[in-house]
């Protein structure tokens, strides 16, 4: 159905989202696998964390509204093709995906076939940490207008955990995306258990310890400073 499953073959009668390919053991492992894979399929984001200097990965999917889903991805390439199993999926949709990596060596596009559906996925590779992901930190101590709030990042991605509180009141989790520009900074906040979606737009200071800025939300907004803890 898909050119980019070309060069890799797949046995007579066997669902292709349920075996490897034969000939993709062979496949010679050309492309710098990097760190992470920033990866966005349909409405949903991803990071999916190496686990060492292996190609096996952990994933985790985030859409507003849908609960987080958790997979295991191995991943092998030939030449500038790329074949992604994903397995163990905690909604039970396990997937098999092809692309082609373009010209820069850190980009990925293609096609991805599941037990339930399947369509288009693109990646950017993360090789290095970076300015920004040095600058991420460890744990962020937030305050929001009344509200306090921790958000703890996940591995070396630029996914958080928050969890926020306040006295008298039930407290709050989300799963935050964070990203900064120099000094800009924009936090996603998205799976809010009290269905209160929100950005954050700020700057860091100069000692890049501390960040403040406001806030949106689909119900009501305010203004938010953090300290980050490295």
């Amino acid at each position: 159905m898909y050119n980019y499953w070309y060069p890799f073959s797949y046995p007579v009668g066997i669902p292709s989202y349920e075996v490897l390919p034969a000939n993709v053991v062979l496949a010679q492992q050309q492309v710098d696998l990097g760190r992470r894979w920033i990866v966005q399929e349909g409405g949903w984001q991803a990071v999916w964390t190496r686990r060492g200097n292996s190609n096996v990965f952990d994933g985790r999917w985030s859409m507003a509204g849908q609960r987080d889903i958790t997979a295991v991805l191995t991943i092998y390439t030939s030449g500038n093709f790329v074949f992604v199993e994903r397995r163990n999926s905690s909604d039970g949709n396990n997937c098999n995906y092809t692309g082609r990596v373009g010209r820069d060596g850190r980009t990925v596009s293609g096609q991805n076939i599941c037990n339930r559906g399947g369509g288009s996925w693109s990646a950017v590779i993360v090789r290095r940490g970076g300015q920004q992901q040095d600058r991420l930190g460890r744990r962020w101590d937030v305050q929001e207008d009344g509200w306090r709030a921790v958000w703890t990042r996940r591995g070396n991605s630029n996914v958080f955990d928050g969890r926020w509180t306040r006295q008298g009141q039930r407290d709050i989790t989300a799963v935050l995306t964070i990203y900064i520009q120099g000094s800009n900074v924009r936090v996603e906040r998205r799976n809010s258990s009290d269905g209160n979606n929100c950005n954050y737009t700020g700057t860091l200071s100069q000692n890049g310890r501390n960040a403040s800025g406001r806030y949106t939300c689909d119900r009501g907004g305010g203004s938010w400073n953090a300290t980050i803890v490295r």
